[in-house]
C-alpha cells in the first residue's frame, strides 16, 4: 500500500509539473514577444564549473558527516561504562569515520587536481 501511495504521489508531482510548465509557456507566448532577462543564480554558464562546485559542496557535506560520526564514535567509547559491546561499537565507528575522512580528503585532492586541469584547458 505504501508503494502505491509513493508511486501515485510521484506521478501526480510529475503530471503537475508538466501541466503547469505547459500552461505557463502558452500564456507567456500569447501575451508578448519581448525577452525577459533572468539573473543566473549559478554565476556561470559553464557546465564544468557548475559540476565542480556541486562536487566540492557534496564532498564538504560528506566530510561534515564523517566528522560528526567521529564525534559520535568517541562519545560512544567514552560513555561505554566498561561494556565490551559499547566499546567495540565506539571503536568501529571511530575507525570507519576516520577512514571516511581520509577517503573524502583524498577524493577532494584528486577531484580538485582533475578539475584544475580540465578547467584551465
Amino acid at each position: 500500500m505504501k508503494n502505491i501511495v509513493t508511486i501515485l504521489f510521484i506521478f501526480l508531482l510529475i503530471f503537475g509539473l508538466v501541466y503547469f510548465s505547459q500552461a505557463q509557456s502558452t500564456n507567456s507566448s500569447d501575451t508578448t514577444d519581448e525577452e525577459i532577462e533572468v539573473p543566473n543564480p549559478l554565476g556561470t554558464h559553464n557546465v564544468s564549473e557548475v559540476a565542480a562546485r556541486g562536487i566540492k559542496y557534496a564532498l564538504g557535506l560528506i566530510g561534515v558527516v564523517a566528522l560528526v560520526m567521529t564525534i559520535y564514535g568517541g562519545l560512544l567509547w567514552m560513555t561505554s561504562g566498561g561494556k565490551k559491546e559499547q566499546i567495540e561499537k565506539g571503536k568501529n565507528t571511530l575507525v570507519w569515520a576516520i577512514f571516511g575522512l581520509a577517503l573524502v580528503f583524498f577524493s577532494y585532492t584528486i577531484i580538485n587536481f582533475v578539475l584544475e586541469v580540465l578547467l584551465n584547458k
